[in-house]
């Protein structure tokens, strides 16, 4: 019994692991194996405040994961580049597409949400209520 346990155990991992390298191929994510993330290649598109952002990864399913969650400032910043602007009107890693300078992060700080400027590289503190160019790129954490 329990060598029936463990092939079917490792079979799990194996259908798991196999599932996520299909995913990580696909145009809809971008798998950074530096810091262990998956990211949406594009951000949701339209503004929005930080609870909505918030709901809105929450609720995403994309590419066959539902765990998705919004990013720290500190992950958004590993997306930061300043080449990008030969290409791009913000400096951001050219696979992900951001339709606006200021994505939200999950920080908090007192009363105020946290966001990242991709325009000119600042962490920033807004009010959550906030809709003015600010939008969210999902992120999760890869099983490696």
């Amino acid at each position: 019994m329990c060598k029936k346990a463990n092939i079917c155990i490792l079979m799990l991992i194996f259908l798991v692991v196999s599932l996520e390298s299909v995913s990580a191929e696909n145009d809809a994510v971008y798998k950074d194996t530096e810091t262990g993330l998956m990211w949406q290649v594009e951000d949701n598109g339209d503004d929005l405040s930080w609870s909505a952002a918030k709901d809105y990864c929450e609720q995403l399913n994309s590419d066959g994961f539902t765990d998705w969650r919004m990013p720290t400032q500190d992950e958004l910043a590993t997306l930061y580049r300043l080449e990008a602007a030969e290409t791009s009107e913000y400096y951001i890693l050219q696979k992900i597409k951001i339709s606006t300078c200021c994505q939200w992060a999950s920080d908090t700080k007192g009363p105020q949400v946290a966001s990242f400027d991709f325009e000119y590289g600042n962490k920033e503190w807004r009010h959550p209520m906030s809709t003015v160019e600010t939008r969210v790129v999902a992120v999760r954490k890869m099983n490696l």
